[in-house]
């Protein structure tokens, strides 16, 4: 395995330690003549220079420092480079981002040694048409979620097919698309089941239906749905891993499938998914007061 040249480094600058930790791991790594560089905010905050915008292709690693939500802002940096991504956890739950900040040091030498592995993970495709006539597609790791997104919190009918066959339509305050991997995010806690990364499903988890028949539905990766809200008058707004809104035209589907596009997540961390879940959720455990 070649050795690591370039390193490229984001931070969520809010987590009270992203700072310190950002400016031990250039530190390390610099003393190993691996090339670090940094976001613009990151790169300011630590007085490094001005940074640089996007990853880029010559880049060996990109880690994502602070929660998930900054692991999925890394994504959306990538614009199609396939170089993988570590997430280093510094508070909070963190399913993507699996290394705790005291295990910061052996997943430097792991990373140095090429003690990794790599899990290819396709994205999800939102295709549609924005509220002014442009079109739209959005891309997302872990989901897609469709609200009606203004502070009144208007219940939407949504109509919803599934590789071209209609399943219903329920009025609910919005729908989530999800991805396996993102099975265990927002889905998990709109009452979605926790889906294995590697199965090759999907998950369409309805958010607060006005009835009980209405309930989370898992399919075949390779099935697209399709959703229009047929509430007149309301448009609805299209969310990608919680990272960028956009407003849909009112009364046109969006249609939400796997793409070809992949992103690239890399783990030091041995223990199973099982183990994983177990210690993340507290899964099967006895409540620690009792």
């Amino acid at each position: 395995m070649d050795r690591l040249k370039r390193i490229y480094i984001i931070a969520n600058s809010e987590k009270s330690d992203a700072v310190k930790v950002a400016r031990h791991i250039r530190r390390r790594f610099q003393d190993r003549k691996v090339e670090v560089r940094l976001e613009p905010e990151l790169a300011e905050r630590i007085e490094a220079g001005a940074g640089a915008a996007r990853v880029a292709a010559e880049d060996d690693f990109v880690l994502a420092l602070g929660g998930d939500g900054t692991l999925l802002k890394a994504v959306r940096l990538m614009e199609g480079v396939d170089v993988p991504i570590l997430g280093i956890n510094l508070g909070g739950l963190g399913f993507l981002t699996s290394v705790p900040s005291e295990e910061i040091d052996p997943c430097i030498d792991a990373l140095l040694s090429g003690n990794y592995r790599i899990r290819e993970q396709r994205m999800l495709r939102a295709v549609g048409e924005g509220a002014g006539g442009e079109g739209l597609e959005l891309y997302a790791l872990n989901d897609i979620v469709l609200d009606e997104g203004t502070f009144a919190r208007r219940a939407v009918v949504l109509r919803m097919t599934i590789g071209g066959a209609y399943i219903g339509t329920f009025t609910a305050d919005g729908l989530i698309v999800a991805t396996a991997t993102g099975s265990t995010a927002y889905s998990l806690s709109a009452g979605g089941p926790i889906v294995h990364p590697q199965l090759p499903a999907l998950v369409a988890t309805p958010i607060c239906a006005h009835s009980l028949a209405i309930r989370p539905l898992v399919f075949g990766q390779e099935e697209s749905v399709e959703v229009t809200n047929e509430l007149p008058g309301v448009s609805l707004k299209v969310t990608a891993d919680g990272q960028g809104a956009h407003r849909l035209a009112a009364g046109h589907p969006i249609t939400i499938g796997l793409s070809e596009r992949t992103a690239r997540l890399a783990f030091v961390d041995t223990r199973s998914y099982y183990e994983i879940l177990r210690t993340k959720l507290n899964w099967g455990g006895i409540p620690k007061n009792r």
